[in-house]
């Protein structure tokens, strides 16, 4: 019996990639996941966030990735990881990445360099609830996507608007999503 290994292309295996397009384009149910992060305090602004599985189509996924989260000294914390502002831009830019990339591949477009670089400005004031009138969260994000690569800039274009309304991350800061917070005191 031979095994072949899929073509690649950025690191990317389109074939693999329209298999699980076409499982869930037949059966939505492939295409539901979950994700999950545990993240505990340690010290100060300092946390810990471990993220241990995922579920595809009910089917969990082992995974083992430990980060610290902190605050730069200027903010109260000791330094010791990115904020959560960071870890959010970070995620944003990331999915976005990830999904201008997958779809580049799936064209056949070769790719020698995508970088984002997102710029979010709060002002504390909303943090610090000194003004009513000023949100706690960004007044406003702005990222530039840079890329190299074999396709014309029409070409780049077309693939950075589709990842645009197909980045779940980008959707999720964008879109008011369902959120149900709760509060449980251990004793």
């Amino acid at each position: 019996m031979t095994t072949q290994q899929a073509q690649t292309i950025n690191g990317i295996a389109p074939s693999e990639l329209q298999e699980l397009i076409d499982a869930v384009s037949q059966d939505a149910a492939q295409g539901q996941l979950t994700f999950q992060a545990t993240t505990s305090w340690v010290d100060g602004a300092r946390s810990v966030t471990h993220v241990k599985s995922f579920d595809l189509a009910g089917q969990s996924y082992a995974r083992d990735f430990t980060w610290t989260i902190d605050e730069p000294e200027e903010l109260g914390g000791t330094n010791m990881g990115p904020n959560p502002q960071e870890v959010l831009l970070s995620a944003l830019n990331a999915c976005i990445l990830a999904t201008f990339v997958d779809l580049c591949s799936m064209q056949a477009i070769e790719l020698e360099k995508v970088e984002i670089t997102s710029i979010g400005k709060l002002d504390l004031r909303g943090f610090l609830k000194l003004d009513e009138t000023v949100t706690p969260g960004y007044q406003d994000l702005h990222w530039k996507l840079m890329v190299k690569g074999n396709a014309t800039p029409e070409q780049f274009q077309q693939v950075y608007e589709a990842a645009m309304s197909a980045s779940p991350n980008l959707w999720n800061l964008a879109n008011p999503v369902p959120i149900r917070p709760e509060l449980q005191v251990e004793v």
